[in-house]
């Protein structure tokens, strides 16, 4: 669907700096406000262009649908909206507890799937079941790729903070040969067409490692804006959560957009916020299974954390590995987040 002119350069003057700065500066080296302002205004335009790919099927759990290679919990509805930057439409997904009404605000969660996932990593039944439970709506993000770390870089060097990158141009780029979205070194061979994870998800116009970064955070922020426009939103009660490479997302946009979240999980994340950061004052939650090597280097970090003077909890789960703890912290994450707001927050 075609935007308004005046929408159109409103986008295009909020994601880009000035034409007196170089294109190469970009969309996620923008401010908080400034990216939280651009996709506000986009918003009615970007739910204008949304479009219901798969409803739900079934008011009662179930697993029938895939997206990619992650299994989709029957009552969750897959969406597409129009991403102006690349001029691709981008998936995203939605799930409504029935315990939601149009007029009382409800919890919202927004969800960042790891390395090779997609918008339908967190929704599967055992999600989509606490979401039911706790009367909230469950917000599932593509990030623009399945290797897009949501405007962090795969950098781990240092405490394994994701840097900005160089941010895209507003105008389409041509897919690369293979049309399949870059992989980053950290899992090779877990690309969306990897090890039998099913085909492509996500954008596939952009291949410039940094330049898919930041607008994995674009994309990220405009679903946001998206769901903060659609619904009727508490907005003292917004959470984040991400899982593996999505956990080091929820590092980064927990800290870049501080202000907008009562609480944040980390689930096998990788990094951690800065010491320094803006998310001292937000409770944290990081977690990851007893089987998981790599995910388990999120007790380092927590304890880290813990002696700056952040509010953080940290839980070991027995016998579960890199993927099980996305099932097996549901009960844990929701609890946590029922605790908290942001009237509760230091």
């Amino acid at each position: 669907m075609n935007t308004s002119r005046s929408t159109t350069l409103s986008l295009a003057f909020a994601l880009c700096l000035p034409i007196a700065v170089a294109q190469s500066q970009c969309a996620s080296a923008a401010s908080s406000e400034e990216m939280l302002a651009a996709a506000t205004a986009a918003a009615p335009a970007n739910l204008a262009s949304s479009k219901v790919t798969s409803p739900p099927v079934a008011k009662v759990a179930g697993q029938s649908r895939r997206t990619g290679g992650d299994p989709v919990d029957d009552r969750v509805e897959l969406r597409t909206y129009h991403f102006t930057n690349t001029d691709e439409d981008l998936p995203y997904a939605v799930f409504v507890s029935s315990k939601v009404s149009k007029d009382k605000k409800a919890p919202l969660v927004l969800a960042l799937h790891g390395f090779g996932g997609n918008h339908g990593t967190f929704m599967r039944t055992s999600c989509v079941e606490e979401a039911e439970q706790n009367g909230y709506i469950l917000v599932g993000v593509m990030g623009y790729s399945p290797s897009a770390p949501f405007g962090a870089s795969m950098n781990m060097g240092g405490r394994g903070r994701g840097a900005r990158g160089p941010a895209p141009t507003n105008a389409p780029a041509a897919a690369n040969a293979s049309n399949q979205p870059p992989r980053a070194g950290m899992f090779p061979g877990r690309g969306a067409q990897a090890g039998g994870r099913g085909p492509a998800v996500g954008g596939t116009k952009e291949t410039d490692s940094a330049k898919v970064s930041a607008l994995s955070e674009v994309d990220t922020i405009n679903v946001l804006c998206m769901a903060l426009k659609e619904f009727n939103v508490d907005e003292n009660r917004v959470y984040l959560m991400g899982h593996s490479m999505g956990g080091m997302g929820a590092s980064y946009i927990g800290e870049k957009y501080a202000p907008k979240w009562a609480a944040v999980a980390c689930l096998a994340g990788f990094g951690s916020p800065d010491l320094n950061g803006k998310l001292k004052t937000t409770p944290l939650y990081f977690t990851a299974g007893s089987n998981d090597t790599a995910g388990m280097g999120g007790k380092t970090a927590a304890d880290r954390l813990k002696a700056a003077g952040f509010d953080i909890q940290w839980k070991e789960v027995p016998g579960l590995d890199h993927g099980g703890i996305i099932a097996g912290a549901m009960p844990d994450v929701f609890k946590f987040f029922n605790e908290h707001t942001k009237s509760t927050s230091k």
